[in-house]
């Protein structure tokens, strides 16, 4: 377990370390950057670097966190990755299912191996399933993501790298948007923002609006972007 600094969750869980980059929105990866980072300062985890790499022993850690908490599972590789094994997935999903006094918040750009697995997962009700949609060009994952029989879905909008046309949001619970930050941070336009905010609205979603990112700064997201 490790302490995060993402405001939408409260920590991070890691059975499953490293990623390849597979849309725009992974150009900057802030995960490949931190396991560098813990590569360098001799990491045992990231002995590897930001290579696809299971951790067995992790596996059991949520079940030896009496108290509850909000979990993001994989923060640092995305848990439908194709090269991590699907029974191991389906180990991740049985701890989950076990865990009944936390709840995790799962999130996957590999929103086909998503919905192609799905119904060899258990859903349990504190097991949240969310995909990105960082532009325009992959709102079809919110269509896969609706295919899942997961309690709670979510979006995550974040790096938003660009406007997203009226999409159909029934089926979701819950929308995060939010500017990229970091070394070669890309522009967010405000207005983005403001169009997802008002479909929410429109379509009785709940946002949350989580950062202006590294190159948008002049304005404050609690009195522009309330929901």
């Amino acid at each position: 377990m490790a302490s995060t600094r993402i405001e939408w969750t409260e920590v991070t869980w890691n059975p499953v370390t490293g990623c390849t980059k597979i849309s725009e929105g992974c150009r900057n990866c802030y995960a490949e950057r931190m396991a560098l980072r813990l590569q360098a300062m001799g990491q045992v985890n990231y002995r590897d670097g930001f290579e696809v790499r299971c951790h067995e022993g992790v596996v059991g850690y949520p079940l030896l966190w009496k108290k509850p908490r909000m979990i993001f599972v994989n923060s640092m590789s995305d848990l439908f990755h194709e090269d991590v094994p699907g029974e191991f997935i389906r180990e991740i999903f049985r701890v989950m299912t076990v865990a009944k006094q936390h709840t995790f918040q799962v999130l996957t750009k590999r929103s086909d191996i998503l919905a192609e697995m799905a119904g060899e997962l258990e859903w349990p009700e504190n097991v949240w399933m969310g995909v990105t949609v960082e532009s325009a060009d992959y709102v079809h994952r919110i269509d896969d993501l609706k295919s899942v029989p997961s309690f709670v879905k979510f979006i995550s909008m974040e790096p938003l790298i660009s406007g997203i046309p009226e999409v159909d949001l029934s089926g979701i619970d819950w929308v995060i948007a939010g500017g990229e930050s970091g070394p070669g941070a890309r522009k967010m336009n405000p207005l983005w923002v403001k169009d997802i905010r008002d479909q929410c609205t429109k379509q009785k979603i709940s946002f949350f609006f989580k950062q202006w990112g590294g190159v948008n700064k002049l304005m404050s997201c609690n009195s522009t972007f309330s929901s």
